[in-house]
C-alpha cells in the first residue's frame, strides 16, 4: 500500500513514525510512504458486514487531489495500474466502501450542514468522522460540529491534518470500524 503526504515536515514524520509508516521515496510536492500492516489484507476486501465489497483505501494526495483505491473496478486485468485507483481532483467524503466528491473548495466552506447529513444518514451507523484539512477550522465551529454529531448520532468527530485523516481512516477501515473522513482540497486562486 502506498500513502503520499503533501509536505515534508517534522510533524508528518513524527505522525508517520507513530503509525509505523516509513518514508521510501520523495518527489517534488509529494512524499510516498509504505506501511507494513500485519494480519490484515487491505486489498483483500472486508470480512465484516459488507461481504465481498472492497474497502476504500486512501493512497496519496497532492495539491491536485487524492489517489483513492477500490473506487472503480479494473476492466482489463492485464493493466499495470492498481485495481480501481482513481485521482479525485476535488474535496471528497470517504466512507468504508464508497467515496464521493464534496462541494467544498476551502476550510471556510465547511459547515455543520455540509458535514452532518451525510454522516448521520450513512448506514451502517458511523462511529467516527475525521475532517482532514491542512488549514485549521475555527475552534467554535469544531465544537459545534462535535456536539451536533455526538448528540444526534453518537459519532466522534475530530479535525486533523489531511495526512493524519487519511492514515487514521485507512487503519480504522481495515479494522472494519464504521469510519468516514471528509478531506478538504484547498483550491488555489490560479486554478
Amino acid at each position: 500500500m502506498m500513502m503520499m503526504m503533501h509536505r515534508c515536515c517534522s510533524h508528518h514524520a513524527v505522525v508517520a513514525a507513530s503509525l509505523g509508516i516509513r518514508r521510501i521515496q520523495c518527489f517534488p510536492q509529494r512524499v510516498f510512504f509504505s506501511s507494513q500492516i500485519k494480519g490484515q489484507d487491505l486489498l483483500g476486501g472486508s470480512s465484516g458486514q459488507d461481504g465481498n465489497m472492497p474497502r476504500i483505501i486512501l493512497e496519496a494526495y497532492s495539491e491536485t487531489g487524492f489517489d483513492v483505491s477500490n473506487v472503480i473496478e479494473k476492466v482489463d486485468e492485464s493493466e499495470a495500474a492498481p485495481s480501481g485507483s482513481i485521482h479525485m481532483t476535488s474535496s471528497i467524503m470517504v466512507f468504508p466502501n464508497s467515496c464521493f466528491l464534496w462541494n467544498v473548495d476551502s476550510v471556510d466552506q465547511v459547515t455543520i450542514e455540509s458535514l452532518t447529513p451525510p454522516a448521520i444518514l450513512y448506514r451502517p451507523k458511523l462511529q467516527y468522522l475525521f475532517l482532514g484539512s491542512d488549514v485549521p477550522l475555527d475552534q467554535n465551529l469544531v465544537l459545534e460540529i462535535k456536539t451536533e454529531l455526538r448528540e444526534k448520532a453518537g459519532i466522534v468527530f475530530e479535525q486533523v491534518d489531511v495526512a493524519s485523516a487519511m492514515g487514521t481512516f485507512n487503519i480504522l477501515n481495515a479494522e472494519d470500524r464504521q469510519v468516514a473522513t471528509a478531506l478538504v482540497l484547498e483550491q488555489k486562486p490560479d486554478r
